[in-house]
């Protein structure tokens, strides 16, 4: 008798996740969601129906949620379901442009599980365009150098110039005033010749 009842508790507790799993799988949100809520209404520690409620407040973008349901199962003995609540929470974190905390959920979902497909791959993008952001900023400060140090040297060129420029004027200046002294010279050459 024993083993009916669990039996039909086993079969019920697989039907029910499964009927949580199927409108979630449909796209219907809403539904699994509210059986998620229901489920962990009578099993707080259902951590299946966890998970299930937090990936389904995510999808509804209901991220809060999702978040802390999420963080509550990343640290559980299931492993396999562990994984895949960092996984998720990685997937959260790279939605939010918050890339170095994605790479690191990505990372402990390998961690946990090193054969998990999707989440190599998500590594692996994710630490691409993390590298690749980092190199664009690095050429980004390399130009704005080069363009600062351009910037410099033309203000030398153009002191420079301004220094030629000046010298120039000097120049004039200087031979003007030994014209002025030289016609001055004339003049009083000339009035001592009427003078004599």
């Amino acid at each position: 008798m024993n083993n009916v009842i669990v039996g039909l508790l086993f079969i019920c507790v697989a039907y029910c996740q499964d009927k949580g799993m199927d409108a979630y799988r449909d796209g219907n949100y809403a539904n699994a969601r509210e059986y998620y809520q229901n489920v962990l209404k009578t099993r707080k520690n259902d951590y299946k129906a966890k998970f299930g409620l937090g990936v389904t407040a995510y999808q509804q973008n209901d991220i809060e949620i999702a978040l802390k349901t999420l963080n509550e199962i990343k640290n559980i003995e299931d492993k396999n379901l562990a994984s895949k609540a960092y996984f998720n929470l990685g997937n959260i974190f790279r939605e939010q442009e918050n890339f170095e905390q994605s790479l690191e959920f990505y990372k402990e979902s390998l961690l946990l599980n090193p054969e998990d497909q999707d989440a190599k791959i998500n590594f692996e993008l994710l630490k691409q365009m993390i590298e690749d952001q980092q190199q664009d900023q690095q050429q980004d400060q390399d130009q704005q150098q080069d363009q600062q140090q351009d910037q410099d040297q033309q203000q030398d060129k153009k002191t420079d110039k301004q220094l030629q420029a000046e010298a120039i004027l000097n120049a004039l200046k200087d031979k003007e005033k030994i014209n002025q002294k030289l016609k001055i010279q004339k003049s009083k050459s000339i009035r001592m010749d009427k003078d004599w």
